[in-house]
């Protein structure tokens, strides 16, 4: 009796590893890519630090005043960080 649930079991992980080779047979169905928006470049909170200030930050990304007189993102968010009110660091 032992043995014959042994070879159950047996075959039933067989037809388990059996049916994962068919499923990586199959074709992919590739999802189409939903379209990104850019993001804003200049919230309001920019036009608070005045015209002569030329880097600000958040508390976790770097910001620059770029040619056009926006502000452009220097660096990425850390994965933890929480952004705060927005501070001018250097002025003309």
């Amino acid at each position: 009796m032992q043995k014959l649930s042994v070879n159950a079991l047996a075959l039933g992980l067989l037809a388990g590893f059996g049916a994962n080779a068919l499923a990586a047979d199959l074709p992919l169905k590739i999802a189409p890519k939903a379209k990104q928006e850019a993001p804003a470049r200049q919230p309001a909170d920019f036009d608070k630090l005045g015209p002569n200030c030329i880097e600000a930050t958040d508390g976790c990304r770097r910001f620059t005043r770029a040619g056009d007189g926006l502000f452009d993102a220097a660096s990425n968010i850390g994965i933890a960080c929480q952004p705060k009110a927005l501070t001018c660091t250097k002025r003309k």
